[in-house]
């Protein structure tokens, strides 16, 4: 091999060893300027992830809520036609009645504990 064709494959080496270190540098300082990027995408995402699971708790104590609300209304309401409509509404409470308001207020307790007059238990 001739010195001229040698000295022109050592500056192709070099040029080529040049190209693949300035692509290898930017593919490195890329991947640096993208990451704070890419940690805050992440980090929103976990947090949308954790307000979603909120609201759906959310929700699911919402439905609860209104179902006791509603078994409270619908108790009180039958038990008030019941107290309403009794033969006895109007005699001296007796012994039986006055169980049976007892039992009536341990289910209405049972169904809405949050009603004033429910002892927490």
């Amino acid at each position: 091999m001739s010195p001229r064709l040698m000295l022109i494959l050592a500056a192709a080496a070099t040029l080529l060893a040049a190209v693949a270190g300035l692509y290898w540098k930017g593919r490195h300082d890329g991947v640096a300027y993208e990451r704070p990027k890419t940690e805050a995408a992440l980090a929103q995402a976990a947090v949308s992830g954790l307000e979603t699971a909120g609201a759906r708790q959310s929700a699911q104590q919402v439905t609860a809520a209104v179902a006791r609300r509603d078994a409270a209304t619908s108790a009180t309401a039958k038990l008030t036609t019941q107290a309403l409509t009794s033969e006895d509404a109007r005699a001296p409470l007796d012994a039986a009645r006055a169980d049976r308001l007892r039992a009536n207020d341990r289910e209405l307790c049972r169904t809405a504990p949050e009603l004033a007059g429910c002892a927490a238990d």
